[in-house]
């Protein structure tokens, strides 16, 4: 299959590239971004014949079109900001389509794509990295065992014990982690979308070692938006996302956000007119972090866990799905934080190029993706989900 990375010089998508070189069904490999540099970089360590690399300018939509028309499938490593443009290309292209994900709004706006893309004879996915992405196709698997489904709980726990406490390090895009930050999260309650207060809904939740014991609270994500949606048909009532980042971290994006640096308005410096979180992008982009010594590894780790209420065979209980995702070791550059994205968005991909994943049309990962054939090709970089059943007396 021939893949093409729109956005191939970004931090977390640096683990579905290496995955797919070391892929035998990936017989091109396509980088494009306006980084060119990177791009070089990135193709000179991978010194492999099936990468190439090309400029692309997402504004440019008939370029676009155009860079896209002779590969199979398009993982968008972009920021969630420029996915419907690309999607739009995509429909025009006929090119398989899947991103990292489209927090709440963008999401639903996907969606609404979903006419496009099958009549287009393409599929395309939002949300295959670890959250949104892992944890969909867990509540998938839960949702097949369940004959009515109540709520879908989604925690997801990240440490990272080698954290400068004097530097601020992202674990993934910091537009992103902004947007989840300064934008109110939403749950699904009793049957409507809600929207919730900024660090609402805090509890703390026991994750499997080494992430251990966490406080997650309401952060705006995608699944909120989707399962709702897809498990409609069982009687889904709850959807909850919650997330929890390394307090170090999480207490330094607070300040900063705090002070004004996550906002999208313009202020006047000297003149100049200045977007406080662009100039935080951009000291963040040319801050150069320390490198791990050469005596420790990377020691970041992510615990995922997904609780499914509903009714099996007449008796009320939950399936409880987890996994725990640390650096893989063979790629010993790597932090897990861009292993768990990256890795998991390459599944997607490859299943999509390789026509594993046969729906035509617009969908999220729980909608699309058989969760056997998906845990199965995540097992092969060690990411193991365990699921139970607890019955509910």
């Amino acid at each position: 299959m021939k893949i093409a990375v729109v956005g191939g010089a970004g931090k977390v998508v640096w683990g579905a590239i290496r995955d797919f070189v070391e892929n035998d069904s990936v017989e091109q490999l396509l980088l494009a971004d306006l980084n060119l540099d990177v791009l070089e970089e990135r193709k000179r360590i991978l010194c492999s014949d099936k990468v190439i690399t090309g400029r692309v300018d997402l504004n440019d939509h008939n370029d676009l079109v155009k860079l896209l028309d002779s590969y199979d499938v398009c993982l968008n490593a972009t920021s969630h900001h420029f996915n419907l443009k690309v999607m739009a290309a995509c429909v025009e292209s006929r090119t398989h389509y899947t991103d990292f994900g489209g927090l709440f709004h963008w999401a639903r706006q996907q969606l609404e794509m979903h006419e496009s893309f099958k009549d287009a004879g393409i599929t395309g996915i939002v949300g295959s990295g670890s959250a949104p992405g892992i944890v969909n196709v867990m509540a998938r698997y839960g949702y097949d065992h369940l004959d009515e489904v109540y709520s879908v709980k989604i925690l997801d726990g990240i440490v990272n014990f080698n954290l400068d406490p004097y530097k601020l390090i992202p674990p993934y895009a910091i537009d992103t982690l902004l947007d989840e930050f300064e934008m109110n999260p939403y749950e699904f309650k009793n049957g409507e979308f809600v929207e919730m207060w900024p660090f609402s809904g805090e509890e703390v939740v026991d994750f499997p070692v080494p992430v251990g014991r966490q406080k997650v609270i309401n952060t705006i994500h995608s699944e909120v938006a989707t399962i709702p949606l897809t498990f409609k048909d069982k009687g889904i009532r709850d959807v909850a996302f919650k997330l929890s980042l390394p307090t170090i971290f999480e207490e330094q994006l607070k300040f900063l956000v705090g002070v004004g640096l996550g906002s999208s308005k313009p202020v006047n410096v000297k003149g100049q007119d200045v977007v406080p979180r662009d100039l935080l992008a951009a000291v963040l982009r040319e801050a150069k972090p320390t490198p791990v010594k050469q005596e420790k590894k990377h020691d970041d780790h992510k615990a995922l866990r997904v609780e499914i209420v509903g009714k099996k065979d007449g008796q009320d209980g939950k399936y409880v799905l987890d996994t725990v995702i640390s650096p893989y070791e063979k790629w010993s550059d790597m932090s897990q934080g861009v292993f768990s994205v990256g890795f998991p968005a390459a599944v997607t991909t490859r299943l999509l190029g390789s026509g594993q994943i046969t729906k035509k049309g617009f969908f999220p990962s729980e909608a699309a993706i058989d969760p056997k054939t998906y845990f199965k090709e995540l097992e092969k970089r060690g990411i193991k989900v365990h699921a139970s059943f607890i019955q509910q007396v």
